[in-house]
């Protein structure tokens, strides 16, 4: 895996393209709540979420399973597995039985969605895997913008037409098993080496838990406010988050050289960007200035999530790069799980509708964030979350 070859990075690089396929019919939550009409919102929204609960299970199990039976075969399992479940909920009217299907979903993604940072990992060093985690990040985003484009196509024709583009996922399989090598295999975990993760790792996990909860308070509360305010129809949402995370991917892009010249506080910048356009959607009564601001807030905000990849691993042997890795992918996926009740209910403590005091929250959280981050480098002469030693470089 030092040298790989074109085919084997491109199919390493493809997974990241759909480790976020369970956000793609973020764009139909009303349509899901009226054809879900006796169920709270909440549980309508954890139709999106719910994936990333059951993906737990599967990320547990991911050390065991790809020391069993390989990296290829597992990837290339939860790939089928998430293509074939995921296009359920098109041929079924029945509330649990579109929730067994999405969590049905997660067990698929929790196989393969791991394998997206940790190849990447163990392949590279210094700033060319900075660079290339960027890259990793743009790729996701440049996969749910496709997908979520794709999505706002085929909803003008039938919102229930978007569960199809799960089938895309079997492309995908296919590619995975042409290219990545049948050798690969997971690091075995040094337990005791886990066990001893610097507490800096650990903050960076909490942060990446709160930092991904964030997110899913604006994308989640996203469709309500163009509908609340009559910015748009559900093709206008789903081409508004599509646009979202293409504004993403410039900034996975770009993150290599931006965190070159500003080193921790790429996170400053992220947080602190991401507050403002929250504050600016808001505010804003064009629809115009409501889609750029939510395209702005994915573009900053995308700078926190390499950042935070990048100097969780530095410097850690390969079992713990393995150990990292899989606590972030769990951070997001438990926060993702979280979000609705977590927002639901912050939304109910506040001035306006749920929301707008989403939002408030958020604008509120994220600024706060900001701050502190900034506080804690400017205290630190050489921040613990910079340290890194001469192997990595």
């Amino acid at each position: 895996m030092s040298k790989p070859t074109g085919l084997t990075t491109a199919s390493i690089l493809s997974i990241s393209l759909v480790g976020g396929v369970s956000t793609l019919i973020t764009g139909i939550l009303p349509q899901l709540e009226r054809e879900f009409a006796t169920v709270s919102t909440t549980m309508v929204e954890w139709l999106v979420t719910a994936a990333n609960i059951s993906a737990l299970v599967t990320l547990l199990a991911n050390p065991y399973l790809t020391r069993r039976w390989g990296i290829k075969k597992v990837v290339v399992t939860g790939l089928w597995l998430a293509a074939l479940t995921g296009v359920i909920p098109l041929f079924t009217h029945v509330y649990w039985l579109v929730l067994l299907s999405r969590l049905a979903l997660g067990l698929g993604i929790g196989l393969f969605s791991p394998h997206a940072i940790g190849l990447i990992a163990h392949t590279y060093h210094g700033e060319l895997r900075a660079r290339l985690l960027g890259y990793q990040t743009g790729l996701g985003a440049l996969g749910n913008a496709l997908f979520l484009a794709l999505a706002g196509l085929v909803v003008a024709f039938s919102w229930r037409n978007v569960f199809l583009l799960y089938l895309l996922l079997g492309g995908v399989a296919l590619l995975a098993s042409a290219g990545l090598p049948a050798s690969e295999a997971a690091v075995p975990a040094d337990q005791l080496a886990v066990k001893k993760l610097p507490v800096s790792r650990w903050l960076l996990v909490a942060l990446a838990f709160v930092t991904y909860l964030l997110i899913w308070g604006v994308q989640l509360k996203l469709p309500w406010l163009f509908l609340d305010r009559a910015f748009g129809s559900a093709e206008l949402a789903n081409w508004t988050l599509s646009a979202m995370n293409m504004g993403g991917l410039l900034a996975g892009l770009t993150f290599g050289r931006v965190h070159r010249y500003l080193h921790q506080y790429t996170l400053t910048l992220g947080y602190a960007g991401a507050a403002l356009a929250v504050v600016l959607l808001l505010t804003t009564a064009n629809t115009l200035v409501a889609v750029g601001s939510a395209v702005f807030f994915n573009f900053i905000y995308s700078y926190t999530g390499p950042y935070l990849v990048y100097r969780s691993q530095l410097d850690l042997p390969p079992a713990q790069i393995d150990a990292m890795s899989s606590w972030l992918t769990i951070a997001t996926v438990i926060s993702a799980f979280f979000a609705p009740p977590v927002w639901n209910f912050l939304g109910a403590l506040g001035p306006g509708t749920v929301t707008t005091n989403v939002l408030l929250w958020a604008a509120g959280l994220l600024g706060l964030i900001a701050v502190a981050v900034t506080a804690f480098f400017r205290h630190q002469p050489q921040p613990i979350l910079e340290r890194g030693n001469s192997h990595d470089h």
